[in-house]
């Protein structure tokens, strides 16, 4: 399996999923034989970058929010904008959008947050060799081409809804006409 999910959303499968998971949109960075890591682009959490983040320059506003990537090693920290024109842009995940991990590229976002978007994630969501798959056959995931608008919106809480809605049919269908979409 080459990059299975690389570059898709995973979608939770809200009456399958009611750990940490539940009602996540995952941008998957990489999947392979060996395993899976994504970013969980819906739970922003009520710290703000500075008090995570140690070493921030004088001057340079620290308030933004920081966003839960996933439940594995809280000290793993990135960064998903869409400037590729960074000294050190990371890694292209979609078209227009970048991981990147270096404490450098987040300074230069912070110096110029006008020139850009850009979400700071703490943590990540992994899963060993054959586990997600494992998750795909019980169906606690839906698989969805990513949107942008998803990663940068202002309203997180929302990307949920949104992204089931954009998978049509079904899903939209539910999403509008039921308290849990997932439910048939």
């Amino acid at each position: 399996m080459e990059n299975g999910f690389g570059g898709k959303v995973l979608i939770s499968n809200s009456s399958i999923v009611t750990d940490y998971f539940n009602r996540t949109v995952i941008l998957m960075v990489e999947h392979d034989q060996s395993g899976a890591f994504g970013l969980v682009l819906n739970k922003k959490m009520d710290v703000a970058l500075s008090d995570v983040i140690q070493g921030i320059p004088e001057g340079i506003d620290g308030s933004y929010p920081i966003y839960s990537g996933g439940p594995v090693d809280p000290t793993f920290v990135s960064i998903l904008h869409d400037n590729p024109k960074l000294k050190q842009p990371g890694i292209e995940v979609i078209p227009g959008v970048f991981l990147a991990r270096s404490f450098e590229a987040l300074v230069e976002l912070l110096e110029h947050p006008d020139k850009t978007k850009f979400n700071v994630y703490q943590g990540y969501s992994g899963w060993g060799a054959a586990q997600l798959e494992g998750e795909m056959e019980r169906k606690s995931w839906v698989v969805h081409d990513p949107n942008a608008e998803w990663i940068f919106t202002e309203d997180p809480e929302a990307t949920w809804q949104e992204a089931l809605k954009s998978k049509g049919g079904l899903y939209k269908y539910f999403v509008e006409h039921t308290k849990d979409p997932m439910l048939n």
